[in-house]
């Protein structure tokens, strides 16, 4: 790739980047020379007629019910309505809306984990989400900015950048894992013997076995704060195809790029570049030798051990960059203040759930989700300053 090549990716960073009857007649008297007989057999008659009408103030009672029926029929209709009006989409809501992930993975594979995270979502705000996985970097980026997707997940810290730059959209949620809302690159070789200057440490997962190797002291590390580590070993893959993840990866690319030329080496014309495409397939790409160094995320290599169990034994991390803020999520700009809250505290909650722990770290390895800080991705902006400065 040519010297200006790289420069357009920056440059692209930054114009890449959705209630609702009658009574009958009373008998005629009887005439005055009637019989006492008469008048005492008259009299039940008489007791006949109080009778049936008494039946008749019975059967009008018997009406009262219907009444009442008729107000529990219209306080059951009301009831139907008003939960009708609960459940409509707030007004300003669009019916769907449409989540994009970046490609870190086999898209195919990222989508299958991602629909248990777009089920929760459409739950949760009651429109309908649908989740999609462009085929790069750059199109997550386009899908926010042409209004093709209204939330986007796995932002890289410059996808971050140029999510809010160029596309217009607000970020959320920023990643934690092991604790930490940074993260490093990590530089990892199927050599050793010539990008370890100490001897290689191997150290054993308690709770699955895994082995994970290390070397020149990134196996002493607490967190990406003791980053860099191992710099002074760079200088020794010029001349070599070194494996990254994408152009616009941050961690996959661009600050393994500076730390190139910092260590001398052009990352354009001293090396041969492979783009694995995903942190998982540049790991792959090194233990299956394509490349003898690769970079990805610390620790992509957990990614692949159920499918390559020796990766970590075979695959040794040999440095660490410097601390790099976390990925995260990110909404389109347009979307109504409240739909944006709602799916601010939809994701947060998902993520903090059993269920939702397990889909979140399937996805990014994703621990937790936490507000993102203020001024968080302006390192990012200077970098790629810098790295368009020193390469001309």
């Amino acid at each position: 790739m040519k010297r200006r090549s790289l420069v357009a990716v920056l440059a692209a960073g930054s114009l890449v980047i959705a209630a609702c009857g009658d009574d009958d007649d009373a008998a005629d008297e009887p005439s005055e020379d009637t019989t006492a007989d008469t008048e005492a057999e008259e009299e039940p008659a008489e007791e006949t007629t109080e009778t049936t009408m008494a039946e008749d103030d019975m059967d009008d009672m018997d009406e009262e019910p219907t009444e009442t029926t008729m107000a529990e029929d219209d306080m059951a209709t009301e009831t139907t309505m008003a939960e009708g009006d609960d459940m409509a989409t707030p007004e300003g809501w669009p019916e769907s809306i449409v989540l994009t992930l970046t490609p870190s993975q086999e898209a195919g594979g990222l989508v299958d984990t991602a629909e248990p995270l777009a089920v929760a979502l459409e739950e949760a705000l009651g429109i309908d989400v649908e989740a999609i996985v462009p085929s790069d970097y750059a199109g997550v980026i386009v899908a926010l900015q042409s209004g093709q997707a209204q939330i986007a997940g796995g932002l890289g810290p410059a996808q971050m950048v140029q999510a809010a730059d160029t596309a217009g959209a607000d970020l959320i949620l920023q990643a934690v894992r092991f604790g930490d809302s940074q993260y490093v690159t990590q530089w990892f070789t199927n050599d050793p013997d010539t990008y370890c200057a100490t001897d290689v440490v191997q150290i054993t997962d308690e709770e699955d076995g895994t082995i994970m190797s290390f070397c020149n002291g990134v196996d002493e590390a607490e967190g990406p704060s003791d980053g860099p580590i191992g710099s002074d070993q760079l200088p020794n893959v010029a001349g070599q195809t070194i494996s990254f993840v994408d152009q616009g990866s941050t961690s996959g690319y661009l600050i393994p790029s500076l730390a190139l030329i910092e260590a001398g080496v052009d990352p354009l014309d001293d090396i041969t570049s492979l783009f694995a495409g995903g942190h998982d397939s540049s790991v792959q790409a090194v233990y299956d030798g394509d490349a003898a160094v690769g970079v990805s995320f610390n620790d992509a290599r957990g990614q692949l051990v159920e499918t390559v169990p020796d990766v970590g034994e075979k695959v040794v991390v040999f440095g660490w960059s410097a601390p790099i803020p976390n990925d995260g999520f990110a909404v389109a700009g347009d979307l109504p203040d409240d739909l944006k809250t709602a799916i601010t505290d939809a994701l947060v909650a998902y993520s903090s759930s059993e269920d939702g722990a397990v889909v979140m770290d399937e996805l990014y390895e994703i621990d937790g989700l936490v507000p993102v800080p203020e001024g968080s991705y302006d390192i990012i902006r200077d970098l790629e300053t810098e790295l368009s400065d020193l390469l001309g």
